[in-house]
């Protein structure tokens, strides 16, 4: 009957959705500004990979996006250790949930 809480990595999380929506901002205008060159026929048009700032907040979601990810291993690692020092015999049942669904009794 004891309920351990999940676990909130908001702060990393908010931070990732950020940085998620300015690498879309930023790789589309690079996107935009490779096909501009490309259609204007400059001599040397710019690649994707020219653009610093679509790199940077590449580099930076996927930070954010990494420690979000590593703070919940962490946290179910200890949950876990936790458990196995804490009690002998540990039984896991694989529950269904459409079957739980289907028959109102067991639900």
């Amino acid at each position: 009957g004891l309920k351990y809480p999940s676990f909130n990595s908001s702060y990393f999380e908010k931070k990732a959705k950020i940085w998620q929506k300015k690498y879309s901002r930023r790789r589309h205008l690079a996107k935009f500004l490779v096909l501009q060159n490309k259609n204007k026929r400059v001599l040397c048009p710019r690649s994707l990979e020219s653009f610093a700032n679509w790199q940077k907040a590449q580099k930076s979601k996927a930070k954010c996006q990494a420690k979000a990810a590593n703070q919940r291993r962490e946290y179910l690692h200890k949950l876990t250790t936790h458990l196995v020092k804490q009690y002998d015999v540990i039984a896991i049942e694989d529950l269904k949930t459409k079957n739980l669904q289907k028959n109102h009794h067991l639900a």
